[in-house]
């Protein structure tokens, strides 16, 4: 009887263990496989900077006054990235990213509005120091 008992707490130990464990199914989906995109990934020519506000991160299209947020709550989905690791790591309020950006877009560009989108990738990339304002 003893033994069944223990068996028995084991059992449900173990499972309670389990089950709050992360469990790695691989590396997540790129942007371009979210299924919250509303339209074709483009390129653009940008500076990826972090700001104050929603969204924090954000990419100042150059050669335009244009500037495309990217989604990190909204569109936020397990399984899915909205901006590559490498990127993510690089970034810093102290910094900014200037890159040929593959960017997909979760919504509709409005005249006025911020562009949400996510980051598919990035070329030619280069890190400045952020000139203090």
């Amino acid at each position: 009887m003893i033994r069944h008992v223990a068996t028995s707490l084991l059992l449900i130990v173990c499972a309670g263990v389990s089950a709050r464990s992360p469990v790695h199914e691989g590396s997540e989906k790129s942007c371009r496989e979210h299924p919250q995109i509303s339209g074709k990934c483009f390129n653009l020519r940008g500076r990826l900077s972090v700001y104050n506000g929603a969204p924090a991160i954000r990419i100042w299209r150059i050669g335009t006054r244009r500037v495309l947020g990217v989604s990190e709550q909204r569109f936020n989905l397990p399984g899915y990235r909205n901006l590559p690791e490498d990127l993510a790591r690089e970034l810093n309020g102290d910094n900014q990213i200037l890159a040929d950006f593959l960017v997909c877009p979760f919504t509709r560009p409005k005249p006025g509005q911020m562009q949400l989108v996510c980051i598919e990738s990035a070329k030619n990339v280069s890190e400045q120091k952020r000139k203090q304002q």
